[in-house]
């Protein structure tokens, strides 16, 4: 064979399967990427989603596509998913809730909603112990929290070859074929119009069938967590400018913390006590984090770190009304005025948890 047939066989071999690696990931998609961004200027389909949906990149593009139905957003990541919008009068809202979601993603995305002519109204912001401890760039290496290019992500050229040039994922295939071939619905990933992610019901069905917790969790040692000083001064820096844009603005804006099961929070607990400390300073916020009849409970979580529907609907009901909702001390309102006595009740919650559960700490 002549060196001319060799090479016009390889290109043309090479471009074969280029083809086929690129149809079988763009035809799969299992991270919604053709759905949200490569699929021509319509609005986006909002029965049929993949299993593993970038919802940093289908959530803002599907607000891009509908500038006119929603006036106000639920930030946070997956552990807000479960918070009803249409469940908040002051507001149309919509929940952007997305994997691992962090203040500087959040922010990026709000400018460029204004930036695309959305109205913004009011803006809630749930915050999480891992937002003060990752750096930001760490979204970046998952495909499932690639940002969207319009708000800090790379281009579509690139985000065409990330997700589509490249070997087909086994697992991909496989999630593909029990949607589509065998129409099975377990771990299907659902929302409904308003961002609400549908997925947790059967969990929430099977807790109230069984009244029983659904997981098991049990850290065996007390190992508190360190976190790097970037990456708190970072997310709060990214706060300062949230609020700063909020003024700019004229939108209202409205943080709270995550309640995490509390043997999950516990590790984390005396690094989030500099946080708070700290937030109090820049704004105040609601605390839904510690150790409470709410957070000891595990019947009142999918996982140790997603709460059920009914404890989001507690948390808006306690923000929207200051007097509400406020049993078992769950959602303390913290300011600048309170955040000293806040802590020291904090501490001491701490101290009488690790007497029962982690005697061996107090040695």
């Amino acid at each position: 064979m002549s060196y001319l047939k060799w090479l016009i066989s390889t290109l043309c071999l090479t471009a074969f399967f280029a083809v086929w690696v690129v149809g079988v990931n763009f035809y799969i998609d299992h991270y919604g990427v053709r759905l949200s961004l490569f699929s021509g200027e319509g609005e986006i389909n909002q029965t049929i989603y993949p299993d593993g949906l970038n919802q940093h990149i289908f959530n803002p593009e599907f607000i891009f596509r509908n500038p006119e139905k929603f006036d106000s957003f639920l930030f946070g990541s997956s552990r807000i998913s479960m918070m009803k919008p249409e469940t908040i009068p002051t507001g149309h809202f919509f929940n952007m809730s997305y994997s691992q979601g962090l203040p500087i993603q959040h922010l990026a995305i709000i400018r460029a909603f204004l930036k695309r002519g959305v109205k913004v109204r009011s803006v809630v912001i749930g915050l999480d112990e891992f937002c003060f401890a990752l750096p930001s760039i760490v979204s970046q290496d998952h495909l499932l929290r690639v940002m969207h290019p319009d708000a800090g992500g790379p281009g579509r050229l690139e985000i065409f070859r990330l997700y589509f040039f490249r070997k087909p994922d086994f697992y991909e295939l496989e999630r593909w074929r029990n949607r589509v071939w065998e129409e099975k619905k377990e771990g299907r990933f659902v929302l409904d119009g308003r961002g609400l992610n549908l997925g947790w019901l059967p969990k929430d069905h099977l807790i109230e069938k069984t009244e029983h917790p659904i997981f098991l969790y049990a850290p065996k040692r007390y190992e508190p967590q360190i976190y790097g000083k970037k990456e708190k001064d970072d997310a709060l820096t990214a706060i300062v400018e949230l609020i700063d844009l909020s003024r700019k603005h004229g939108f209202s804006i409205t943080f709270f913390i995550s309640p995490l099961y509390a043997p999950f929070y516990l590790n984390h607990a005396l690094e989030l006590f500099e946080i708070k400390s700290r937030l109090a300073q820049i704004t105040d916020f609601y605390d839904f984090s510690g150790f409470n009849p709410v957070t000891t409970n595990p019947l009142n979580y999918y996982d140790e770190s997603h709460y059920s529907y009914r404890i989001g609907d507690r948390i808006i009901r306690r923000m929207l009304d200051s007097q509400n909702d406020n049993r078992d001390n769950f959602g303390i309102r913290v300011t600048s005025r309170n955040v000293a006595g806040h802590i020291a009740t904090q501490k001491r919650d701490l101290h009488e948890y690790l007497k029962i559960h982690h005697p061996d700490s107090q040695r």
